[in-house]
């Protein structure tokens, strides 16, 4: 009976999806909100205000070099795993998608809003939607691998750089990084995994981690190597930039420490549940850096400036880009009208 009692509408599930995603978005920033104010509430507000009015303009400048150059390597990442699989586009045009993407990282309560993003810009230049989305895929995942790899390399320089819990947990998360990563292009090993094991199969019946390893498969070996040679050069960038901007602020941490805290922090940052990572990155920066004899004030000076400079920055540059793409879109719509 259709129109009976406890008949569901039509809509009523897209409704309840769309109510449960406006929730989600609500807690994140709630959750963002709490943390800044924990974080503030145990902060000398006077020595934090004091470290910033005495940042050090060259370094910072140095630093927002360092990131807008990364912004190029990131494209050039992702350009190879285009033309590995037919995907045509030129670099500048892949960088302004990057910029674009940095902005509404900004304006989306996730941080991989910009990637959803990047996917919707890349279909420009794609009949395939998966060719979007697969590349963005596969090249946040090299990213994030060859951070660790750095993290872990750090640690064979200076294993006492940082407390031997970290050291551990560093050295897990790249091993955990390597056997996923070798899962994902071994396809025989990884269906006779989901075969055999069933605990293995429940988890690759994720959507996130079955889309992962689709992904993967459809690029041939030597895309991947380069893409992951150029994933560790822009990591390299990123590194420095967090350094440069210690460095402005007075931080007192080694380079080892950096290239060891920055790739945990990238880690966290992918989980979901804040407002573009706002208090997450913070307490990330206040916990990780204090370990190494940074005060609290100055480790979350560093945070919020690589906010503003690897987020606020670069969205204002994708702001500009994407306000002169519309107008140029409006202008041909005109003129074929």
């Amino acid at each position: 009976m259709a129109g009976g009692f406890g008949a569901v509408p039509p809509n009523y599930w897209s409704i309840n999806s769309m109510n449960r995603k406006q929730l989600l978005n609500i807690l994140k920033i709630v959750v963002s909100l709490g943390l800044l104010y924990f974080i503030f509430s145990n902060l000398d507000l006077g020595a934090f205000l004091q470290t910033v009015s005495q940042a050090k303009p060259g370094w910072l400048l140095a630093a927002l070099v360092m990131m807008l150059l990364g912004v190029v390597i990131r494209a050039w990442r992702w350009q190879i795993l285009l033309d590995a699989i037919g995907t045509r586009v030129s670099l500048g045009e892949l960088t302004n998608i990057y910029f674009i993407g940095f902005l509404f990282n900004n304006l989306l309560p996730s941080g991989l809003g910009g990637d959803a993003m990047r996917i919707i810009e890349l279909n420009r230049h794609s009949r395939r939607g998966s060719d979007a989305v697969t590349s963005v895929v596969v090249d946040r995942f090299l990213g994030l691998s060859a951070l660790q790899a750095i993290a872990l390399l750090a640690l064979l320089f200076d294993w006492d750089a940082v407390p031997v819990a970290v050291a551990w947990f560093t050295v897990a998360i790249f091993i955990g990084s390597l056997v996923v990563g070798y899962l994902l292009i071994n396809r025989s090993l990884y269906l006779t995994l989901q075969t055999r094991l069933g605990l293995f199969r429940r988890l690759t019946n994720i959507k996130m981690i079955g889309n992962l390893f689709e992904s993967f498969q459809r690029y041939p070996l030597p895309a991947l190597g380069r893409s992951y040679l150029v994933a560790f050069l822009f990591n390299v960038s990123l590194i420095a930039m967090n350094n440069f901007i210690g460095l402005a602020l007075g931080a007192e941490a080694a380079l080892a420490q950096y290239a060891i805290f920055v790739p945990i922090t990238s880690l966290v940052l992918v989980l979901p549940i804040s407002f573009a990572g706002l208090g997450v990155r913070e307490e990330a920066y206040r916990q990780l850096f204090g370990q190494a004899g940074v005060p609290p004030e100055i480790a979350v000076a560093m945070s919020l400036m690589v906010y503003v400079v690897g987020n606020i920055c670069t969205g204002l540059i994708g702001g500009v880009i994407y306000l002169l793409r519309g107008a140029r879109d409006m202008a041909a719509s005109d003129h074929q009208n």
